[in-house]
C-alpha cells in the first residue's frame, strides 16, 4: 500500500514543527506580503542542484526554488521510511528491500506553468550521477538506477539494503526541469541562461541576482502547498561577519543565523530582535593530512603515527578554546559529531580533558626528542615543524593561533598560513597542509560519514576526505551501522573508533544562535537545512515595516 501519510497531514506536521502556529491557507489575502533579508556569507551564483559545488549559500538559495521529495519530521529521524513527512512525493510504497516507488504530487509544477513529472526525476538522475557535471558523487553511491514507472512515478533501485533508502533519495534528491534542460548538452548547462535564472517549482520563484550583493525571490502565488507568508526573500551578500553585524544592528537584515558570542548581549538589548537558540549541525577541527602536503603519493612523515595525532590533540585546551571562540557551553566533541547527532550518545556530547604530560609522552615514545635544545622536537634530523592552513575568518583564526601556542609548549612548531575563503579552498582539496583548521555542516544522518571519513573517499579524487584517512576497522563498524537497523549502540561505536584513532582534533560543535526580527511570527529555523521551511513564516498583524509593503 501507498505510505499512508496524506498531504494536509504533512502541512500541519511542517506547522507544528515551526511553532504549532496553524494558518488557514483561505486567510491568505489578509495577511501583510512582508520581506526578510538574510545576511549569507558568500554568493549563491549557482544555486541549482548538481550543477557544480553545492555550497552552503547556493544550497539556501536553491532549497527555495527546487522542492525535495520528502522533508524531515520533528525529532529529525533519518531511519525508516516513514522517517519523512510528503513533499513534491505524496506518497511512495516499498517494492523489495532494493525497490522503492514514488508517487510525485500532481498539483506540483514547475514555474512556467508546466507539471512536474516522472521524467523530470529519472532526467534529473542522468544530471546527477555524471561525474563530470556532479563531482559529489559519494552523496548519491547508494543509488542505482532513478527510472520512470508511469507519468508520476518514479522507480528508485538501491545497491544494497539499508535504514535510511527513504531519507537518501527524498530529502536529497530535487528534480530539475526536463522539458527546459533536457535539449542542451549536459556540460553546457551550467552556463546557461537556466542557470543564471533558474525555473524551479518551490514556494518561490527567481526573481533577480546582483553578483556579490544579493539574490531576491518571489513567492510563487500559486505554490500548490498555498502562497507563502512572506512575499519577497533577499539573500544579501556580506561576508565579513562583523559587517553582518552592523547591518542587523542599523536594521538593515532581518535574520543572522549565527550571533558572535561577544555580541550576543548587543543584540539581546534590542527589543526590535529576538533570540533562537537550536541544536547545531556545524563542527570545527584540525585535521591531521596523511599524505605529504608536497607530494599526495608520499606519507605524512608526522601523522601517520597515531601516537603523534593523539598528542596534538591532548596538548590543546579545546574546551578553553571552544568557550572563547563560541562561547559559554560549547560543546566539544571527541570524534566528528555534531549537536545534531547527540541523541548518539545519549543526549550530551563527550570531551576529554587535556593532557600535556601524556602527550610529551606520547611524542617521545614515538622517537620525537629536543636534541639540539632550541624547543622543537626533531627526529632523524628533522624538525617537527607543521604547515597549517585555515581560513581568514574571526573564528578559525583564533583557533589556529591558540592551537599554535599550546602546540609549542610541546614542542611543536605550527607555521600558520591565513587564505581567502577561495585560495584556501584550493589548498584544503588538493590537500597542500600538515594541518588545516576545517570544518563542516554535517548532514541531519550520520551516514554523511562516509563521505568524509571512509577508505572509499580517501581514494576518491575530489574527495571530501582532504586528509586521505583511512582505517578499516572503522569501515567495518560503518557497514554495520548502515546494513544494520540504525541502532544507537552501532554508531555509537563508530563514533568511538573514530575517537580512538584521532583523525583530527575537533574543537567545538557550536549551537545555532539566531538573531530574528519580532515582526515575524511561524518563523522556524531548522537545524540541518535552516532555511528549508522559509516559506511558511509570515508578519505578525500590524508589525509589518515600511520594506515589507
Amino acid at each position: 500500500m501507498w505510505q499512508a501519510v496524506s498531504r494536509s497531514g504533512a502541512r500541519l506536521l511542517m506547522l507544528a514543527l515551526a511553532s504549532g502556529v496553524a494558518a488557514s491557507l483561505g486567510a491568505q489575502g489578509t495577511r501583510v506580503p512582508g520581506t526578510v533579508v538574510i545576511g549569507t556569507v558568500g554568493d549563491p551564483s549557482l544555486p541549482v542542484p548538481y550543477l557544480g559545488t553545492m555550497n552552503t549559500q547556493n544550497a539556501d538559495v536553491g532549497d527555495q526554488l527546487f522542492l525535495r521529495l520528502g522533508v524531515l519530521k520533528p525529532g529529525f529521524r533519518t531511519t525508516g521510511d516513514d522517517a519523512l513527512a510528503p513533499m513534491l512525493a505524496r506518497s511512495w510504497k516499498r517494492v523489495d528491500s532494493l525497490t522503492l516507488l514514488f508517487e510525485l504530487d500532481p498539483r506540483v509544477r514547475w514555474h512556467d506553468g508546466a507539471p512536474v513529472t516522472a521524467h523530470d526525476a529519472a532526467f534529473t538522475w542522468s544530471i546527477a550521477h555524471n561525474p563530470k557535471i556532479n563531482e559529489n558523487q559519494a552523496a548519491i553511491e547508494s543509488i542505482a538506477s532513478v527510472e520512470e514507472a508511469g507519468p508520476r512515478t518514479v522507480r528508485v533501485r538501491f545497491r544494497r539494503a539499508f535504514q535510511e533508502q527513504v531519507y537518501r533519495f527524498a530529502f536529497d534528491f530535487q528534480p530539475l526541469p526536463s522539458h527546459l534542460l533536457e535539449k542542451m548538452a549536459p556540460e553546457a548547462i551550467a552556463a546557461s541562461e537556466f542557470a543564471a535564472h533558474p525555473v524551479g517549482n518551490g514556494p518561490f520563484r527567481w526573481s533577480r541576482r546582483i553578483p556579490g550583493q544579493l539574490v531576491e525571490l518571489l513567492a510563487d502565488s500559486a505554490f500548490f502547498a498555498g502562497r507563502p507568508g512572506i512575499a519577497r526573500v533577499i539573500f544579501r551578500v556580506v561576508p565579513d561577519a562583523s559587517a553582518r553585524l552592523n547591518l542587523l544592528l542599523s536594521g538593515e537584515l532581518d535574520v543572522m543565523d549565527n550571533v558572535p558570542p561577544a555580541n550576543l548581549p548587543q543584540v539581546t538589548a534590542l527589543p526590535s530582535f529576538r533570540i533562537a537558540r537550536l541544536p547545531g549541525n556545524a563542527i570545527a577541527y584540525a585535521v591531521f593530512n596523511q599524505r605529504s602536503a608536497s607530494d599526495s603519493g608520499t606519507p605524512n612523515r608526522f601523522f601517520t603515527d597515531l601516537r603523534v595525532r593523539e598528542a596534538l590533540t591532548l596538548a590543546l585546551d579545546r574546551r578553553t578554546m571552544a568557550g572563547l571562540v563560541y562561547g559559554p557551553g560549547t560543546a566539544v566533541p571527541d570524534a566528528a559529531q555534531s549537536l545534531l547527532w547527540s541523541w548518539i550518545t545519549g543526549g550530551t556530547i563527550r570531551s576529554a580533558p587535556p593532557n600535556l604530560a601524556k602527550a610529551r609522552a606520547l611524542l617521545a615514545a614515538a622517537g620525537w626528542r629536543d636534541t639540539d635544545g632550541d624547543g622543537v622536537l626533531d627526529r632523524g634530523g628533522v624538525a617537527f615543524r607543521v604547515s597549517v592552513i585555515y581560513p581568514d575568518s574571526p573564528t578559525r583564526t583564533k583557533l589556529a593561533v591558540q592551537s599554535q601556542a599550546m602546540w609549542k609548549a610541546l614542542g611543536v612548531a605550527a607555521d600558520l598560513h591565513s587564505f581567502p575563503g577561495p585560495q584556501w579552498q584550493e589548498r584544503h582539496f588538493r590537500g597542500e597542509f600538515d594541518i588545516d583548521f576545517a570544518g563542516a555542516n554535517q548532514d541531519a544522518s550520520p551516514l554523511s560519514l562516509i563521505e568524509a571519513w571512509s577508505c572509499a573517499s580517501a581514494r576518491r579524487p575530489g574527495s571530501l576526505n582532504v586528509a586521505r584517512w583511512c582505517d578499516p576497522a572503522f569501515d567495518q563498524l560503518l557497514t554495520k551501522a548502515v546494513a544494520g537497523r540504525g541502532a544507537v549502540a552501532d554508531w555509537r561505536a563508530v563514533l568511538d573508533r573514530m575517537t580512538s584513532q584521532h583523525p583530527a582534533a575537533f574543537l567545538a560543535s557550536p549551537a545555532i544562535v539566531a538573531a530574528i526580527h519580532q515582526r515575524y511570527e511561524n518563523a522556524p529555523i531548522l537545524p540541518a537545512r535552516q532555511w528549508l521551511a522559509l516559506w511558511q513564516w509570515r508578519i505578525r498583524p500590524g508589525a509589518a515595516i515600511a520594506r515589507d509593503r
